[in-house]
């Protein structure tokens, strides 16, 4: 059998705290929730009352669809970033005619485009986990 490298274990063990953790803080949050009713009412009026300005075809653009807009298109350039990398590791690796420091290279350009893969889609599901818990929280 394989061993793992030490990064890709402490990679394995932060997911297993994070979703511990996770699973520990949801029903701590719905008991807060139940208690602070007059600040999340007051989270709420503040929220719901930003208004841009009108503009395009749809009048009633909001703070949060603007945010939820922007958010999405960085996860796409990321996307695109990751393929972009991925592809040209692999033309690096196939161009590399069997000499070892430039399959060392490609492989590193190929790790390091999935790490960053793995960065973004956490801060992704942490920022959607957040976002989460404050809209069920003011409403």
């Amino acid at each position: 059998m394989k061993t793992f490298k030490p990064r890709l274990k402490s990679l394995i063990v932060s997911l297993i705290i994070i979703s511990v953790l996770t699973i520990l803080v949801l029903p701590i949050n719905q008991c807060l929730a139940n208690q602070q009713k007059g600040i999340t009412d007051q989270m709420k009026n503040s929220v719901s009352q930003v208004n841009l300005p009108k503009g395009g075809d749809n009048p009633d653009t909001t703070a949060l669809t603007i945010i939820g807009k922007l958010i999405n298109a960085f996860i796409s350039l990321f996307g695109v970033i990751f393929l972009l990398l991925m592809i040209y590791g692999g033309f690096k690796w196939m161009m590399a005619s069997g000499k070892d420091e430039e399959v060392t290279k490609a492989k590193e350009t190929i790790k390091a485009a999935i790490t960053g893969l793995i960065i973004v889609l956490l801060a992704y599901a942490i920022t959607y986990f957040i976002t989460i818990i404050l809209e069920t929280t003011t409403r």
